[in-house]
């Protein structure tokens, strides 16, 4: 099994890529909860843009 030396960079390298994984898991749940949203919204919007 490979040591890993844990100097600051690598440090600083793991925990940029764990905040950009956290980031693009919360995009991604962000854009799927959109589109449920939108999937729920679009028979009832036809009806609310005519009414104008």
């Amino acid at each position: 099994m490979k040591t890993m030396n844990a100097t600051p960079m690598t440090v600083a390298q793991y925990e940029s890529s764990a905040t950009v994984v956290k980031v693009m898991k919360s995009v991604k749940k962000g854009l799927a909860n959109m589109v449920k949203f939108l999937m729920f919204i679009s028979p009832v919007y036809p009806q609310c843009t005519q009414k104008m």
